[in-house]
């Protein structure tokens, strides 16, 4: 019964307190892909009358490799900074277009550089290729990336294949905020939920 009485006065003097508890509750977030999906203009991608990106394959290489930009900021044009996990967010990426490594296929052909010592000659030699032994799925986006601490932008990289000539793939970033809750001169951050902010974009392939 002590108990009870105790907890009791506890939660009455807590609901008296006068002290502000602040909620970042990322209603004043943004998740943004940059025009042109790249923040270097040399390597921006164009776009189409329907808002769709194209990406033209590199017929010489399996893969054709595009870094993809984009900004997760406030309203105000600040980096997302949260109570408990400072400026660095991270952001997730996904695609909808895979494709399979089989038993068998070359994963990487590799080149050992050295100098002759005798004749001071840069010499390659082409090492045995690395054989891939067994069934893998492989995405064609780097999965996961963090924002820069001074103007909350982010990277990916996409690699599509040759044979996805024709397809469009989409492209999604999602950033799961943490919502928190801190009082008034107090340095306890408490976790009261999450929000999930999320943007795609489409690009084809040709």
């Amino acid at each position: 019964m002590k108990y009870f009485k105790f907890l009791a006065l506890f939660f009455f003097i807590l609901a008296c307190s006068n002290n502000t508890t602040f909620i970042d509750y990322g209603d004043d977030i943004t998740l943004e892909f940059l025009e042109g999906l790249n923040d270097d203009q040399n390597f921006t991608l164009s776009k189409d009358v329907n808002g769709f990106y194209r990406l033209k394959l590199d017929r010489f290489s399996n893969q054709t490799t595009q870094r993809i930009t984009g900004r997760l900021i406030r309203n105000d044009g600040r980096p997302v900074e949260t109570l408990s996990g400072g400026l660095r967010q991270k952001i997730e990426f996904s695609s909808n277009l895979y494709w399979w490594l089989l038993p068998g296929d070359t994963v990487a052909n590799i080149t050992y550089t050295f100098i002759n010592p005798l004749t001071g000659e840069l010499v390659y030699t082409n090492l045995p290729p690395l054989i891939n032994w067994r069934d893998e799925l492989v995405p064609t986006i780097n999965q996961s990336s963090y924002t820069d601490d001074n103007s909350g932008v982010f990277n990916t990289v996409i690699a599509p294949i040759r044979n996805m000539e024709g397809d469009t793939m989409k492209i999604t970033a999602e950033y799961v905020h943490s919502i928190t809750a801190q009082e008034e001169d107090s340095k306890f951050v408490s976790t009261i939920g999450q929000k999930i902010i999320k943007d795609s974009v489409y690009v084809i392939l040709e």
